[in-house]
């Protein structure tokens, strides 16, 4: 009998530490890669913003740079659905962090600022800084030395965007500098005359001026800068996320190797400019903050 009741007791100690060491123990939690190999499906932020990624006026079909980079990248990797939700370029990386995309593609830079907030994939597009002019450029605006020196010079750029801290690193002043907070108020000030060259990345560049829509307007060539405005475009995860952003690059280097992205590439007007220099590497751009 009493056997019998120690028995039973060490019995119901034995569930008590196992449910207790289940309540502690944490379950194998599914992974966001898990997830969109097993929905064959991933969700990428844009901010609808030509040449990167915008939907195409009466069909609304989605198009630009990066999702057709996309959809060739995870073609052969097994995920076949490639959902984009359009938000606003400031609301891109806050809404990653909250969950809202499983990824984001818009034009983001690799910085070392934003290597702390994200785990960027490897860099797909070489950029450089590019002023659009009114046609004939009268001011004979050619790089930011002619902005800083010509006393009468205003430019305008994006607010919070590289253009600002390049134009005055390379000495234009900060009281010749308007800042906007889209593209269409800087164009918009261009044709009022409140600017003399609106500045953005190259790629935006090219894909404003694409098909001759904007007559009054050119590209000034050539737009000398220093090195240091030369940046990298790449598709940005969650730091958490480091698997799936592996397997991104796994699906970039076989569209890279097998001349994919060429192809997309020439499409979207880009040449030998914006080619990523072979060995170039994420790492290397974070720097420390990798």
């Amino acid at each position: 009998m009493k056997f019998r009741t120690r028995s039973a007791v060490i019995g119901l100690a034995c569930i008590a530490y196992a449910a207790l060491v289940g309540s502690v123990l944490p379950a194998t939690a599914q992974t966001t890669k898990d997830r969109v190999l097993k929905e064959g499906r991933i969700v990428i932020g844009i901010h609808n913003r030509s040449p990167w990624g915008y939907k195409k006026e009466g069909t609304g079909e989605l198009l630009g740079w990066h999702p057709d980079l996309l959809r060739a990248a995870f073609a052969d990797l097994g995920i076949k659905q490639v959902d984009f939700e359009v938000t606003e370029f400031g609301a891109l990386i806050p809404g990653l962090m909250a969950g809202r995309f499983d990824a984001v593609a818009s034009g983001l830079s690799i910085t070392p600022e934003r290597c702390q907030q994200v785990a960027f994939g490897a860099p797909d597009l070489r950029t450089d800084d590019a002023a659009i002019v009114l046609a004939g450029n009268p001011k004979a605006i050619h790089s930011y030395a002619d902005l800083a020196k010509k006393s009468d010079a205003i430019m305008g750029g994006g607010r919070g965007s590289n253009v600002i801290k390049n134009a005055i690193t390379e000495g234009v002043p900060e009281d010749r500098i308007l800042q906007f907070p889209d593209i269409e108020t800087n164009i918009a000030a261009l044709r009022a005359g409140r600017t003399d060259a609106a500045l953005f990345s190259s790629p935006t560049v090219i894909g404003l001026l694409a098909g001759n829509k904007s007559p009054d307007l050119e590209r000034a060539s050539p737009f000398t800068t220093d090195d240091k405005s030369i940046s990298y475009i790449a598709i940005a995860f969650r730091k958490d996320d480091g698997d799936l952003r592996d397997l991104y690059n796994q699906g970039l280097a076989k569209i890279m190797s097998n001349g994919t992205i060429a192809t997309i590439m020439a499409k979207y007007g880009f040449g030998p400019t914006e080619n990523v220099p072979p060995g170039l590497t994420t790492s290397q751009l974070c720097g420390a903050a990798n």
